[in-house]
């Protein structure tokens, strides 16, 4: 009688032999006098520590390391007081700056504080009045909510003077554009007596320091992953990759994002060469990235492969192809360190190939 179980084995040991003898047929038995005749030459694997791709790019600046000040409110720019490259602290003032919104905002932030001092003087004669039983609870609670509501006006009006980056000099009590933080002047887009609407740029301010890069890498190059190290040897700096993205233009070329922890002479806005380290460590399927001639690769069953050298001949060994250059090609696959692949030959050893099968 017929058993499930028979099949489920028999198909497992059927699988087993196809397997095996799939892997012996993609193995040829040579001697060492078969393999000199045949022309067939090896070469080592590039071990992964010297895989290197070139990449072009820019240096730019950080987001974070530019700062605007804009016009807070439709006004005038009365004077300039810095200019291009200029070096500025936080807090330095910038421009002299009239509008009447301005003095408006400046005269409620005056009234909200004279408000709040009359409800802090409220405030202490009716704690007085309370404690002695002259006035009833609810007249000390109304006169506490109107402290409160007063002191909270102040810091309202006090946040918008703050955010429109105003302050008023001490002798005049002229209002004066501030910067925001420590930079060199990069933009100035105002001249006395611009009038201006609100928002309208009028300075921009950058941190020199604070660069990386935008590198771009070609099609035809194995795509960096976060971490690995880049250099631009010739300026001395050094990084490592924190971004990698496709580029829209479908050339599938990838932008990486590489920040620096070594700025060496690089300078904003220049074009430069810099070299990616790629890491070789194995992938999930334990494949790692490696280095072959080109005159290695050949294709078998329509997967790219090498031919390896082993004790009794050669064997095929199935890789992915990552790039390919006349000089170099980067493959994955299972090709450990001091592995030789057939680099001539390779045509005779796949007619060999396909004759065993």
């Amino acid at each position: 009688m017929f058993h499930p179980k028979s099949l489920v084995v028999g198909t497992l040991v059927a699988s087993t032999l196809f397997a095996h003898s799939l892997a012996c047929a993609q193995a040829l038995v040579l001697s060492a006098a078969q393999i000199q005749s045949l022309g067939v030459r090896f070469s080592p694997v590039t071990a992964a520590a010297q895989l290197e791709i070139g990449a072009s790019g820019r240096v730019v600046l950080k987001p974070d390391a530019q700062y605007v000040v804009a016009a807070p409110y439709p006004g005038m720019v009365s004077r300039v007081l810095v200019a291009i490259g200029q070096p500025v602290r936080a807090g330095q003032p910038l421009a002299t700056f009239a509008s009447p919104q301005l003095f408006e905002a400046g005269r409620a932030l005056t009234e909200a504080r004279s408000q709040a001092n009359l409800a802090r003087q409220a405030l202490a004669r009716d704690r007085s009045l309370h404690d002695d039983g002259i006035i009833p609870g609810s007249r000390w609670q109304a006169t506490q909510a109107r402290a409160t509501e007063a002191a909270a006006t102040v810091r309202a009006r006090e946040a918008e003077m703050a955010a429109a980056g105003i302050v008023f000099s001490g002798g005049s009590g002229e209002p004066q554009l501030v910067a925001g933080r420590a930079g060199l002047i990069a933009e100035v887009n105002s001249m006395p007596g611009t009038r201006v609407d609100g928002a309208a740029p009028l300075f921009h301010v950058v941190d020199p320091t604070a660069l990386e890069l935008d590198l771009l890498v070609g099609r035809d190059m194995p795509a960096p992953t976060g971490g690995e190290r880049v250099e631009v040897r010739q300026r001395g700096a050094t990084g490592q990759v924190a971004g990698v993205v496709p580029v829209s233009d479908g050339t599938a070329a990838v932008r990486v994002r590489a920040v620096l922890d070594k700025r060496g002479s690089l300078q904003a806005g220049e074009s430069v060469n810099a070299i990616l380290h790629l890491r070789g460590a194995p992938d999930a399927t334990g494949a790692g990235r490696v280095g072959v001639p080109p005159t290695a690769l050949t294709y078998w069953r329509g997967m790219p492969g090498v031919f390896v050298a082993t004790k009794t001949g050669v064997r095929y060994q199935a890789v992915v192809i990552e790039a390919v250059n006349e000089a170099a090609a980067t493959v994955r696959g299972a090709l450990p360190a001091g592995t030789r692949v057939a680099v001539a030959g390779v045509g005779a050893l796949k007619g060999m190939l396909a004759g065993a099968q």
